[in-house]
């Protein structure tokens, strides 16, 4: 059965974004998709540690006619290479990938052409865990709504310091899909969990989190809104919202995603219109387009970059940095300039669902800008 949906619904409870209603060209690619997350008594079915990131370019004057030729000779591609591919840039960590030349000549080119980039980062343990404090925040009776992204990304925290533990603790209640009667338990579980974590307060979002989930757990009748009537164990049933979330938000732009049969196939249940127009999207063959295929560079890297920052502490982020060699400093800095240009032109076109502390040492490490002390 087919799905129809207005924009303006969608957009109705965002804040107008810069030229969010431009017309523009927008190509994408994606990495770590596992496509689906799965608990049951074993664990999990695919591995969370490194983030799922769509993210690709934009442009609204269209890539130069000569690109596919120009970059092939620009990153030194051999010419029996089908298509240019992150993995023929660089192989290995982020690190290695700070300290390719062809990486570089890469940003540099992209910049040359005023050619923005995007991204969608989507932290997978954070995404599968938010609607805990999610389903606490409708009518707000708890008054947590004015600093909910630290509560959720300080049982982030917890969380990632003892996943197994508290991912057994979710299939006792067949998270996410819990049953009514046992709200206050389930609370009052999570509670237990947090209060046996040996771990400090670190800042004030540790003990109001603790009194959040104690508040939450004396409440009669309380339910969880986005926690019933869900398929057990199913955390994350495919990315699709996120390649929805792009097209709502940015109406006008004619969007091309690389192929990807079962993102394709959910989609193909769901359209999206402006009034009477239907939203222009396409998913292509990365061989026939060679902005699907810049946006696979893009989307390598920035799951590399991410990756990168979400797991490692702040200390250990600016230690790292001090080590990096000139050229790593370099392409490191011509990022930062990318991202920074294409945020001037639409904060729309860098998106993250990822836990505050992780954007705030990303803020740190790419920006140098100032973090509360407790991140080290």
């Amino acid at each position: 059965m087919m799905t129809k949906i207005q924009v303006k619904e969608l957009r109705e409870n965002i804040s107008p974004l810069r030229n969010w209603d431009s017309e523009m060209q927008m190509f994408y690619d994606e990495t770590n998709n596992v496509r689906r997350l799965k608990l049951t008594e074993v664990g999990l079915n695919a591995p969370i540690e490194n983030p799922f990131v769509l993210a690709g370019i934009a442009t609204q004057s269209g890539l130069p006619a000569s690109s596919e030729e120009s970059l092939r000779d620009l990153l030194k591609i051999q010419r029996s290479a089908n298509e240019i591919k992150f993995e023929y840039l660089s192989k290995g960590s982020y690190e290695d990938a700070l300290g390719s030349e062809r990486i570089s000549n890469f940003l540099v080119w992209i910049l040359d052409n005023d050619i923005y980039i995007h991204y969608s980062f989507i932290d997978i343990l954070y995404w599968s865990i938010l609607d805990i404090v999610e389903s606490l925040m409708p009518g707000d009776p708890l008054g947590i709504i004015p600093f909910h992204l630290e509560i959720k990304s300080e049982l982030h925290y917890f969380v990632s310091k003892n996943s197994y533990e508290f991912m057994q603790l979710l299939v006792n209640f067949n998270y996410p899909n819990i049953k009514r009667s046992e709200v206050s338990s389930f609370l009052s579980e999570i509670l237990r969990f947090l209060d046996s974590q040996v771990v400090e307060d670190r800042s004030l979002a540790t003990p109001i989190l603790k009194q959040t989930i104690r508040n939450a757990s004396k409440i009669r009748g309380l339910e969880l809104p986005f926690l019933h009537d869900d398929e057990p164990g199913e955390l994350i049933k495919d990315f699709s919202p996120h390649f929805l979330h792009r097209l709502y938000l940015f109406k006008n732009a004619s969007h091309a995603f690389d192929r990807e049969t079962h993102i394709e196939k959910v989609l193909s249940k769901v359209e999206v219109y402006d009034g009477s127009k239907r939203l222009d999207y396409i998913f292509l063959n990365s061989k026939s387009s060679i902005g699907v295929q810049i946006s696979d560079v893009v989307a390598g890297l920035m799951g590399r970059h991410f990756g990168f920052v979400s797991q490692n502490s702040l200390p250990v982020l600016r230690q790292k940095k001090k080590s990096f060699s000139q050229a790593q400093l370099k392409t490191l800095e011509l990022l930062r300039l990318l991202i920074d240009r294409s945020n001037a032109f639409s904060e729309g076109l860098l998106h993250s669902v990822a836990p505050l502390e992780t954007l705030l040492r990303n803020d740190a490490f790419l920006h140098d800008r100032s973090v509360p002390d407790f991140l080290g």
